[in-house]
């Protein structure tokens, strides 16, 4: 696999985007997300929301995505174990963000080299955006230094990849274990690469239901019911970016925990070496980010921000699934469509021994 990644405090989040078998082109950047640290906590906060939340939105459904390409368990002890990637599709509407919208109290000055005057989301273009904050050095509680600082640029996601969206892949290990119901495991290998640190693990069970309907016991095809967590931890070294108080030693870094549920119905239908299947179900994916570390904004140790910023995301949607697999022997492809808020297209590949 081809890990691409870009800047510091970004890693976590594109990392996981872009850890896919395409090679991709190299995206320089001058400016780190830590830069909105220069807003001071609140406005900072507000800002890297504002920034990364299509990204984090788009991630999550992604990882809820590829779970099943049947609704028929395996027998005991039977075993399926493949790869999949999950194509989430972000709105244009996802790439920029106005800052003057937010509400900031610090931030007294925006000015973009974006055509529409805008700040480009994380998934947005590559283009400058530069800010003016107003801090209070002396503590009298009136600003009394005026801050300069960069935004950081979209990685311009649609002119890299030619979509405007993420990618998610995962491998994932699927075994029977008893009344037809299968023990399902995910997962991506930790990786440790420029400061950057993610792990990704899933567990999911998938029953049979239509064993226990005496009405439709007998009928020709197989419905079950899906219900599976998966959760991504990581942290990015963002030390660099704003300097340390005098002495300090300590880590400056970001922390990311992202937490997906889904609970679906599946219904499949083999025929010959072709199964169409289909599922019905809801996502609940929560996502907390944490920059922590001690940031110097003036240098001298007046002005001086611990953990400053704590980010929470939830999303909830609906979800309606549709595709189909194609087994010879024990091979398998399969490819489905899921529409949801961001909707998604899963690809995959493995092997299955009934």
């Amino acid at each position: 696999m081809t890990f691409t990644f870009f800047w510091r405090s970004r890693y976590f989040f594109v990392a996981l985007a872009l850890t896919t078998l395409l090679p991709l082109p190299e995206v320089k950047a001058q400016d780190d997300l830590a830069e909105f640290l220069n807003a001071g906590e609140e406005d900072a906060s507000k800002l890297m929301n504002a920034y990364l939340n299509p990204m984090i939105e788009g991630l999550s459904y992604g990882f809820n995505g590829g779970w099943f390409n049947t609704a028929k368990a395996h027998k005991t002890a039977g075993i399926d174990i493949g790869v999949s990637l999950n194509a989430v599709f972000i709105p244009s509407s996802k790439n920029y963000f106005n800052p003057n919208d937010l509400g900031l109290q610090t931030v007294t000055g925006f000015t973009s080299e974006a055509p529409n005057g805008l700040a480009p989301t994380l998934v947005g273009p590559s283009y400058d955006t530069h800010y003016e904050s107003e801090i209070d050095v002396d503590g009298d509680g009136s600003p009394d230094q005026t801050l300069l600082f960069d935004g950081p640029p979209g990685i311009d996601m649609e002119d890299k990849i030619k979509i405007s969206g993420t990618l998610a892949p995962m491998a994932q290990l699927g075994v029977g274990i008893i009344k037809n119901t299968d023990l399902k495991i995910r997962w991506m290998p930790e990786v440790n690469v420029s400061g950057t640190r993610i792990k990704l693990i899933g567990l999911g069970v998938m029953h049979d239901i239509k064993q226990h309907i005496p009405s439709i016991k007998l009928l020709p095809f197989d419905l079950s019911l899906l219900a599976a967590y998966t959760k991504i931890d990581g942290s990015s070294d963002i030390s660099g970016a704003i300097n340390r108080p005098p002495g300090d030693t300590g880590k400056q870094e970001a922390e990311y925990q992202m937490n997906a549920w889904i609970i679906e119905a599946i219904i499949s239908k083999k025929l010959s070496f072709v199964t169409f299947y289909g599922g019905l179900g809801y996502n609940a994916i929560k996502t907390t980010t944490h920059i922590l570390g001690n940031y110097d904004l003036v240098g001298d140790g007046s002005v001086v921000l611990t953990d400053p910023v704590s980010l929470k995301f939830k999303n909830n949607s609906m979800r309606l699934t549709g595709g189909m697999r194609l087994k010879m022997a024990i091979f398998y492809l399969s490819a489905d469509y899921t529409l949801q808020e961001y909707s998604t297209v899963s690809v995959g590949l493995g092997m299955s021994f009934r």
